[in-house]
């Protein structure tokens, strides 16, 4: 897969709100899976999915801690982009 293919498939999973107000929680620092379900009041297959195209396209990582599998933003370039976005939402 190209890069700009690449883009066009990050930016089309950030169009999902719910996968982008993940990116913006995670910004800010790791979430476990049951915070992410309770937040979002979303199911837990639900929460999979999301979870699973975003790390599928390298944009997050998973990482077990202790019992808990944590997720983090893992792409500097989804990081940019998130803080830019979250600069002209604030503004």
């Amino acid at each position: 897969m190209d890069k700009l293919h690449l883009w066009a498939e990050k930016l089309k999973a950030m169009g999902h709100p719910v996968r982008l107000e993940i990116l913006l929680d995670l910004y800010h620092g790791s979430y476990d899976l049951k915070r992410i379900m309770e937040k979002y009041r979303v199911s837990q297959p639900a929460v999979s999915q999301h979870l699973s195209i975003m790390r599928r396209l390298g944009m997050i990582r998973c990482s077990r801690e202790g019992v808990s599998m944590c997720y983090a933003i893992l792409d500097d370039d989804v990081r940019q982009f998130i803080s830019l976005l979250t600069k002209e939402v604030s503004q």
